[in-house]
């Protein structure tokens, strides 16, 4: 029986069906680490590599890991290891590892599986921290680096390279997302293997410190990373016959080669777009920006968002139903790479600040996330993380703005008319503007609360000034539109809500009960139903529900949202709640009270 080892992308032992071992995660590391030595170990070397935190017990823990190790593979022929008492060694007959595809390749092949090698990650769960282990893996990683950027410059110099164009392309993008100063990968890339010379000033100011002679982690390189998350799988985009992807590609292509941003490898910007964990992710890769794109039909959606804010910063949308669209792809992708530098060099004071506080910034991300469903447990838990950024950095505008939101959401779920809760967002949102008065996000949480304070006017003039500092912050655009509407104008609200939507089109919940909520106030009762049907959890909006389906005569339904919405809130008081709502007519409380009253409330 022949066992197979992943260290790329993952760690994990096969045995020869194909089936997952269970075997402890220090033997999984003892086996990568003794198949990249390929020679014996000392056993009191190998303990304490394996167990430098724990010298003391790391001799019991290796015999310990022994044990288990040969009790789950005893059904081999030939143990996975062996030796005698001093040394611990391999068996190479009984083990096969996934690096084996670089040991036994040549050539275009040996670019492309070093290529993986890098893109995936050797052990991706090992490398930080100073021990023993971290400090290997960050070793083979280099190396792994250093061993592409050879065989780049190999294939390079023979004759037939542009007939391996497509692997240069991607050898090319992982050794920049390697090292931003790799200016020779650089000229290279744009230069011979691509036609973005144009964007190329790679000159070195001969006073300047020397090019650094080994692999340079990328944070250390001093420009903001981005991300391009690609609109669709590669499976999806050839069988759909679209050229988006594609765009992306040269959009990728036209930044790296650009040494104003550093660009997140293709392969890893994937997973970051399939990811449940996006924030994690995004921090793993010290992601500054993410430009999200989506393909709809014959066009392509790209907005670039800057992340310490959760804020959409440009947003620009591309016809790709052009029959000359492939010849005009370079000038597509560089026109908008134009745009995104320019947006990027506007932050750049507070890219520094990411630099410096990193843990203020993705504490605030993961507030955002939570924020994601509209559930009572998720305001407070989204609070409780922009208190956390506000440790990591008192003066942190948009946690301060984050904690108003959740102080006016909660005030919105509880229906209980808390004026403390209004006070105290008011209060936050004006410290936010009083620590960055250029913070859009500043001036929309006090619109949002003066808004539910009955300042309907103060709402609406904070919201303008919030739209015109951030005119693609699709956040602001629709709270802009919930304020129209309580202000007696949800015609208009609903032609901002579409441009909110049309900027964010993976909109949290709040977006579509936005949109609902106009809509009833137009007498559209079935649009309201169906902007609530797109809401991830509809539960929130269960009054809205109930009175739209008690308008359109359904009682039965109206009724079952109903009881919804008082199993949430036992204690609703219709009057007392009609009273507290901030709405500017008279007219418009009258609907909303027929249609409540009509659900039997």
């Amino acid at each position: 029986m022949t066992f197979h080892l992943t260290t790329l992308g993952s760690c994990a032992l096969y045995d020869e069906k194909g089936d997952r071992v269970n075997v402890p995660r220090q033997a999984l590391l003892m086996l990568a680490y003794l198949y990249d030595c390929r020679q014996p170990i000392p056993r009191k070397d190998l303990a304490a590599f394996l167990w430098s935190s724990n010298l003391q017990a790391a001799g019991a823990n290796l015999r310990s890991t022994l044990l288990r190790l040969a009790t789950v593979t005893s059904k081999s022929p030939e143990p996975l290891i062996g030796g005698a008492m001093t040394d611990i060694t391999l068996n190479f007959n009984a083990l096969r590892c996934d690096l084996d595809s670089i040991e036994n390749a040549s050539g275009v092949a040996k670019l492309g599986a070093l290529a993986d090698a890098v893109a995936k990650t050797f052990l991706p769960a090992h490398g930080n921290g100073s021990g023993a282990v971290a400090v290997w893996v960050r070793d083979v990683r280099a190396r792994f680096a250093r061993e592409l950027r050879a065989e780049f410059f190999k294939t390079m110099s023979q004759p037939s390279w542009s007939q391996n164009r497509g692997e240069l392309k991607r050898a090319a993008m992982l050794l920049l997302d390697w090292d931003q100063t790799d200016d020779e990968v650089r000229v290279a890339l744009g230069e011979k293997i691509t036609s973005y010379s144009q964007l190329i000033g790679v000159t070195r100011d001969p006073n300047s410190d020397p090019p650094a002679q080994d692999m340079i982690a990328i944070a250390d390189s001093g420009v903001p990373r981005i991300a391009l998350l690609p609109p669709e799988t590669l499976e999806d985009s050839e069988r759909a016959g679209s050229v988006a992807n594609a765009v992306i590609e040269d959009l990728t292509i036209s930044l790296c080669v650009d040494r104003s941003v550093s660009v997140v490898a293709p392969y890893t910007a994937e997973q970051i777009r399939s990811s449940n964990d996006k924030a994690g992710l995004l921090k793993q890769h010290n992601v500054v920006y993410a430009l999200d794109t989506k393909r709809t039909g014959d066009s392509l959606f790209a907005q670039l968002i800057f992340m310490p804010r959760d804020e959409i910063v440009w947003a620009t949308r591309v016809q790709l139903d052009s029959a000359a669209i492939t010849e005009h792809r370079n000038e597509i992708a560089t026109a908008i790479q134009h745009s995104i530098i320019e947006r990027v060099g506007a932050f750049h004071h507070i890219v520094s600040d990411f630099s410096c506080k990193p843990e203020a910034y993705f504490a605030y991300l993961k507030g955002v996330q939570c924020l994601s469903r509209l559930s009572l447990q998720n305001v407070r838990r989204a609070r409780k993380h922009f208190k956390e950024a506000l440790e990591h950095e008192r003066g942190f505008a948009a946690a301060l703005a984050g904690i108003a939101r959740t102080l006016t959401m909660e005030w919105v779920l509880t229906a209980r008319g808390d004026g403390d809760l209004l006070h105290q967002a008011e209060k936050m949102a004006a410290d936010a503007i009083h620590d960055d008065s250029q913070f859009a996000g500043g001036f929309k949480e006090i619109g949002v609360a003066r808004l539910y304070r009955g300042n309907i006017d103060g709402s609406l003039e904070a919201l303008s000034n919030a739209e015109d500092l951030s005119p693609y912050y699709a956040d602001v655009i629709c709270s802009h539109a919930d304020s129209l509407t309580h202000g007696a104008n949800p015609k208009a609200a609903l032609e901002k809500v579409a441009t909110a939507l049309d900027l964010n089109p993976l909109a949290p919940d709040y977006y579509y009960w936005t949109a609902a909520g106009a809509s009833y106030f137009t007498g559209e009762y079935m649009e309201t139903l169906a902007y609530l049907d797109r809401m991830r959890d509809a539960g929130p909006a269960s009054r809205l529900a109930a009175a739209s389906w008690a308008m359109l005569g359904d009682l039965a339904k109206a009724k079952m949202y109903r009881q919804r919405a008082l199993r949430d809130n036992p204690n609703f008081d219709l009057e007392a709640w009609l009273a507290m709502i901030p709405i500017k007519e008279k007219w418009q409380i009258e609907h909303y009270r027929e249609g409540l009253l009509k659900a039997g409330f």
